[in-house]
């Protein structure tokens, strides 16, 4: 049986087929108007026309056989990490000043150099000296810290042993390198010196 006119082909959406016929009513009018004529402005129309009817249709528009993918913008933005960078970059330059430093130091074990001379020894340590007369001076130009047993790797210790009072280098374990070590530079236990006064980051 012929279907009626009008009626629309059984499995396809009524707004489909009507949207359908509307675009092909569109596109006869327009072929009517230009005849044989070379494209114009009106065909651009048409063809813009059919395809808003194609997407109210509901059809996902397409260029060749790929479908059209939204670009998301990256959330992650560059400016939010750098100051954490920033951190970490100095961290690492001070954790390998540190290493320098102990490294110096730890090299001159054994030596006699530097009895008495204990705030040159911790200077030269950091690539530097004459910044400071005495350890004593040293400690009271310092941000002070008084948890003397846990001076991190690194921290200056101070006690006071003398009018001059005496310094090491902390090796954050417990332990310091000082130039007075049984009479030379060596390793001892943090409370090897007596009246600890208490640490302080090296400014060098």
């Amino acid at each position: 049986m012929t279907a009626a006119l009008g009626a629309a082909p059984v499995g396809v959406h009524p707004l489909t087929a009507v949207l359908g016929i509307a675009a092909g009513a569109v596109g006869a009018a327009a072929l009517g108007a230009v005849g044989t004529h070379a494209p114009s402005r009106a065909d651009h129309s048409v063809a813009t026309v059919a395809a808003d009817l194609h997407l109210t249709a509901g059809s996902t528009p397409a260029v060749g056989n790929a479908s059209v993918v939204p670009v998301q913008a990256d959330p992650t933005s560059l400016a939010a990490t750098v100051p954490e960078l920033t951190k970490a970059a100095g961290l690492q330059q001070q954790a390998r000043k540190v290493d320098a430093a102990i490294a110096r130091f730890e090299s001159k074990i054994g030596s006699t150099n530097y009895e008495n001379w204990c705030e040159r020894a911790v200077e030269n340590a950091f690539g530097t000296q004459g910044h400071y007369a005495s350890a004593i001076q040293d400690w009271e130009s310092q941000d002070q810290h008084s948890d003397w047993r846990h001076a991190p790797r690194g921290a200056m210790v101070f006690y006071d042993t003398s009018s001059d009072g005496h310094v090491a280098l902390s090796l954050g374990d417990g332990r310091v390198v000082s130039s007075s070590a049984h009479h030379q530079v060596g390793i001892v236990p943090v409370d090897y010196f007596q009246r600890p006064l208490g640490w302080a980051y090296a400014p060098y």
